[in-house]
């Protein structure tokens, strides 16, 4: 039963997104409501800077004009990367026998897939699968866990259609 089980977790793997990238959005959504915030305070509740015209002082006239714009600018601004954050955390790449896609949409078959470009594997970490007469998906090792196990059964797929050759190199490497 467990060499089932093995079997089975083998050729299939789901891969949920990586921290990083949606820990730098909430960074950059945090500090863009702050300022925000920070600007309406000083605007609407300090009064520090009150209304100057351009053509008397600029530096004035420039001040009052950031904290009153950027008050209504900076937070909608903000939640711009909040929203793609919690976007980004909740999509799961999925890969088993029948294909590969995000969980809730339409998976795309391996007898799809028309061509790998792995160029860019080895230095940068990214895949990219071209299906339907050149669309494109992209897997990077940066955005998606288990990538290891993504591009092991990437490959193995690709394989037994006879879409995809492993470099003599790997071949080595392997025995």
């Amino acid at each position: 039963m467990s060499d089932t089980s093995t079997e089975v977790a083998a050729n299939r793997v789901e891969c949920p997104p990586a921290k990083d990238p949606a820990v730098r959005l909430f960074i950059l959504a945090a500090m863009l409501i702050g300022l925000g915030l920070y600007c309406g305070y000083d605007a609407f509740f300090t009064n520090q800077y009150p209304y100057a015209k351009p053509g008397e002082d600029v530096n004035k006239f420039l001040k009052w004009a950031f904290n009153n714009v950027g008050a209504v600018v900076f937070m909608p601004l903000g939640v711009v990367p909040l929203v793609l954050a919690i976007v980004f955390l909740r999509r799961r790449l999925m890969a088993d026998e029948e294909g590969i896609g995000y969980a809730g949409r339409q998976k795309i078959s391996w007898d799809k897939i028309e061509r790998l470009d792995a160029d860019k594997l080895k230095g940068k970490g990214i895949l990219d699968l071209y299906y339907d007469g050149g669309k494109k998906l992209t897997l990077d090792s940066w955005k998606l866990q288990r990538f290891k196990e993504l591009i092991t059964i990437v490959e193995k797929q690709l394989a037994a259609r006879g879409k995809y050759r492993p470099p003599a190199g790997d071949q080595a490497d392997s025995a």
